[in-house]
């Protein structure tokens, strides 16, 4: 590799690190053990840093970098059924046998666990004892193997004083054209050598798209780097997140984390850093979360045991990170950074007796240092504690900071940040960023414009204006776009739904006079384009401009010309009479063939035969304002789409008896909840609940929290009033 360009920048302030316990870096000493290395990189350049490193460390025709190997090893379900197999024992007894058992993680002494509170697993023991005895030594053997995922190992060049390759240090073998390790991971690390994981996230490959889009179209100079270093203050970060905007945010997109962090009000990274490692499982049950927000809030004051407070600072006495412990091991309880370590992994690999033997340590040494006994041996109690959740500082630091470019650049541009968003979201992402979109920026998505749309959303910045992508209208695929964007590149703006099949099928149409030209080359060529994406291009909103329609009812004189010059005929079961007139149905059929439209669900129910039903039982309300905590316990009345239907049942705790209950996703718009559907109503409903898949329905509900999912759902009472429309 040869350096072709070197750029030095002076600075007038010194650019630090945030602090994570670094000091000195790497340096020779009473290391437990080589360092882990985690690194993600774009998920459109991990193969390039790959390469990189084979570049960089492959000198002089030398091969020190290669792949780490897996192994999958034999479990307890599937040696019993081989060892049955071998024994010739019945299949259906095994079978039997091995329902039993809990899950793939059963261990050998699980197995006689389980057998002394289960008669059928005790007596399979009795009868074959022989299968026993030979499943013993195939427990958790290697059965195959494979290349790990991200894991790069990279061999020192010198050793004894000889210039030496990978081959030097462990045996190495080709798979699949690539050098890989005979032992795994976790091996190569006990023998010492270097094991890079070089991960892969698509997060930073969408915020340098961003990036790029907000440095073209404003002329910034913005880079990851210079919103970390300049514009960790911004408060207009910290007021987006605070106010729960958190779609599409890295780490943070979740409804439970959301709730924390607006319980929470972050105002500095600190914060946030926090956030991302105290939202765990453990921690949760904890509440080390809760405690948090109360000392955030100031309610209460944080405790700081003896020498604990420079470590825990900056998380109000909290052990919420692997290096807080370990500081305090080393500057309270006298570790060296060695033994620390050693700290570190007995507590994750849950030793006890290393963990006994650092204990006694650890006291010792903090009485050494002026800490009472009995405060000593509460602060070993909290490191244990800690040590079942604790996460590691950096990384948390780096997810954190990562989230925080998000945040920025949704605070500040959102526009491009929802362009990006967009493109990279899944089909159920989108209603819930669109709704986002709406409350918190001024862009707004427009539907598709044939003249204007591209393969991907298309933004319009001058105007705030996403125009739907093309490859998102149902059946319209790539080679499709491609092929009316190159005609429209070819000969301009299509002017009229006539001028647009013309020019599309012009090899196609027999009534053209050029059909039978033999000396037109692209008469041969394939026209990817067929008379069902005209018709959802129509339904989509395609067309609306060119041919200046002032309501999305006027939408069948555009269908029926073209069914007219491509020569079909509009079945009635398709467009039926009774409903060419009502906005809602055409605003259905938009949303059901490209994901966006507007539907005046408020309209529909005042219309209602329902309206006089519900009046003075529940009050008309909108699902936005339903998600509001403020209207828990109301009595609604919603009309909406019900976009999926799941049904379940449970077994009553008094009667015993085996009911039904539903889960109903209903959609307004861009607004998405849940509605639980339950017995006692589903009991009077005549019609299966499946029934109501893609129908608009008027219910009458309560509202209520739930803790499952951190936020407000609709729940239906005995009385609630349904109407399908």
């Amino acid at each position: 590799m040869r350096v072709e360009y070197v750029k030095l920048t002076e600075v007038d302030t010194p650019i630090s690190v945030m602090d994570c316990n670094v000091e000195r870096g790497l340096v020779e000493g009473s290391h437990a053990a080589m360092p882990d290395i985690d690194v993600d990189y774009a998920s459109d350049r991990r193969q390039e840093m790959k390469e990189y490193l084979e570049e960089r460390y492959n000198i002089g025709g030398k091969q020190r970098v290669f792949s780490a190997g897996t192994f999958s090893t034999m479990k307890l379900k599937a040696v019993l059924k081989d060892v049955a197999r071998v024994h010739r024992i019945p299949h259906n007894l095994v079978n039997y046998i091995t329902a039993i058992f809990e899950d793939d993680a059963m261990t050998w002494t699980d197995l006689f666990r389980l057998a002394a509170v289960n008669k059928k697993v005790n007596k399979f023991i009795q009868d074959y004892p022989q299968v026993i005895e030979d499943m013993r030594g195939l427990i958790n053997q290697p059965r195959s193997t494979s290349i790990h995922a991200s894991a790069i190992i990279v061999t020192p060049a010198i050793k004894n004083n000889e210039e030496v390759e990978c081959f030097d240090f462990l045996p190495v073998r080709k798979m699949d054209g690539l050098l890989v390790s005979e032992f795994d991971g976790y091996t190569v690390d006990e023998i010492g050598l270097l094991k890079e994981d070089v991960l892969s996230t698509k997060e930073l490959s969408k915020l340098s798209a961003t990036i790029q889009i907000i440095n073209q179209t404003y002329k910034k100079h913005l880079s990851i780097e210079s919103i970390i270093q300049t514009e960790l203050a911004d408060n207009k970060t910290y007021q987006l997140l605070s106010s729960g905007y958190t779609q599409n945010i890295f780490q943070f997109a979740s409804r439970g984390i959301t709730r924390f962090i607006m319980d929470v009000s972050p105002d500095c990274i600190e914060d946030l850093i926090a956030i991302n490692a105290l939202y765990r499982p453990a921690t949760l049950d904890i509440n080390a979360t809760e405690d948090y927000v109360r000392y955030k809030r100031g309610e209460v004051a944080p405790i700081y045991n003896f020498g604990t407070y420079e470590a825990t600072k900056n998380t109000y006495g909290i052990m919420t990170y692997q290096e807080q412990y370990m500081s305090i091991a080393h500057t309270l309880g006298g570790f060296d950074m060695g033994k620390t370590d050693y700290l570190r992994k007995a507590i994750g690999k849950k030793n006890a007796t290393l963990m006994a033997t650092l204990k006694e340590d650890f006291i010792n040494g903090a009485i050494l240092n002026g800490c009472p006994k009995y405060e000593a041996e509460e602060i070993w109690h909290k490191i244990e504690v800690a040590g079942g959740y604790s996460f590691n500082r950096s990384h948390a630091a780096a997810y954190a900071l990562t989230a925080f470019c998000g945040a920025y650049l949704k605070a500040n541009y959102p526009t491009a940040f929802y362009t990006v968003a967009l493109q990279w979201a899944d089909d159920k992402e989108i209603p819930a960023l669109m709704s986002e979109m709406e409350q918190c920026s001024k862009a707004k998505i427009v539907p598709p414009d044939v003249n204007v749309s591209e393969v991907k959303f298309f933004t319009n910045y001058s105007t705030d204006e996403i125009f739907w992508s093309l490859t998102r209208i149902k059946m319209l695929g790539a080679k499709a776009v491609e092929y009316i964007i190159a005609e429209r590149n070819r000969g301009g703006n299509f002017t009229s739904i006539e001028n647009f099949i013309y020019r599309i099928f012009r090899y196609k149409l027999k009534k053209y006079s050029y059909w039978d030209d033999p000396d037109n080359a692209d008469e041969v060529t394939r026209v990817p384009v067929n008379a069902r994406h005209v018709k959802n291009m129509i339904l989509a909103g395609c067309f609306d401009n060119i041919e200046r329609i002032e309501t999305i009812t006027d939408r069948y004189d555009i269908v029926q010309r073209a069914a007219k010059e491509l020569g079909f005929e509009l079945p009635e079961k398709d467009f039926p009479s009774d409903l060419l007139d009502k906005h809602y149905y055409w605003s259905m059929q938009q949303i059901a063939v490209s994901g966006i439209g507007s539907i005046d669900y408020r309209k529909i129910f005042d219309t209602s035969e329902t309206k006089p039903k519900v009046k003075g039982k529940a009050s008309w309300m909108k699902l936005r304002d339903a998600m509001d905590l403020d209207n828990e316990g109301k009595r609604i009345v919603v009309c909406a789409t019900v976009t999926d239907v799941e049904e379940k049942s449970y077994k009553d705790k008094i009667s015993g008896e085996k009911k039904r209950f539903a889960k109903l996703t209903l959609q307004q718009n861009n607004d998405l909840m849940e509605l639980v559907c339950w017995s006692d109503f589903l009991s009077d409903l005549k019609a299966p609940i499946t029934s109501l898949k893609d129908k608009v329905i008027i219910i009458s509900v309560i509202v209520k929290y739930s803790d499952y999912t951190g936020a407000n759902s609709l729940n239906t009472h005995k009385t609630s009033i349904i109407e399908q429309m």
